[in-house]
């Protein structure tokens, strides 16, 4: 025979059912979560970007090659409006971030890149002072990096 169920015994399987369905609910958004975490840390993209950069300027220094000659170094401050976290680079060498907004960094001869990619936001990076005797780049020279890298030269 089968015993007949209560109204508040029915209402209890309802929430403990209920229960069970929410809490598969957040598991499954916490694996989709973590997985989402873990392809942005290996986004493709980004690894791409990096060698196709580094195969078209190749982080050959060629003066410093020459036999006994010493590379003269130059001092720029560097100023990212917003501040946001942009890296210089030289030679494929980081140099110096621009993450507090304004930097001193020391460059040499050649090319700089500004590594903007995967920001949101288009950022202007601006020279507010280079040492003297540089013909570039010049002082209050602007750089806008719109989410991508961006490169200017350092000349005597």
């Amino acid at each position: 025979m089968r015993r007949k169920v209560s109204m508040m015994e029915q209402l209890w399987s309802n929430v403990q059912n209920g229960e069970r369905r929410i809490i598969r609910v957040m598991v499954l958004a916490s694996v989709i979560l973590v997985v989402m975490q873990l392809s942005v840390a290996r986004d493709p993209l980004q690894f791409y970007i990096s060698v196709a950069s580094k195969v078209e300027s190749p982080p050959l220094d060629l003066t410093s090659l020459a036999a006994g000659k010493s590379t003269k170094l130059w001092q720029l401050t560097l100023k990212s409006i917003p501040a946001a976290s942009i890296r210089v680079l030289q030679n494929g060498k980081e140099i110096g971030t621009l993450t507090k907004g304004e930097q001193k960094v020391l460059a040499q001869r050649g090319q700089i890149q500004l590594d903007g990619t995967g920001l949101s936001q288009i950022i202007r990076v601006q020279i507010i002072k280079n040492d003297g005797g540089l013909k570039e780049p010049h002082q209050t020279q602007v750089i806008v990096l719109p989410g991508s890298v961006q490169t200017f030269q350092v000349s005597p």
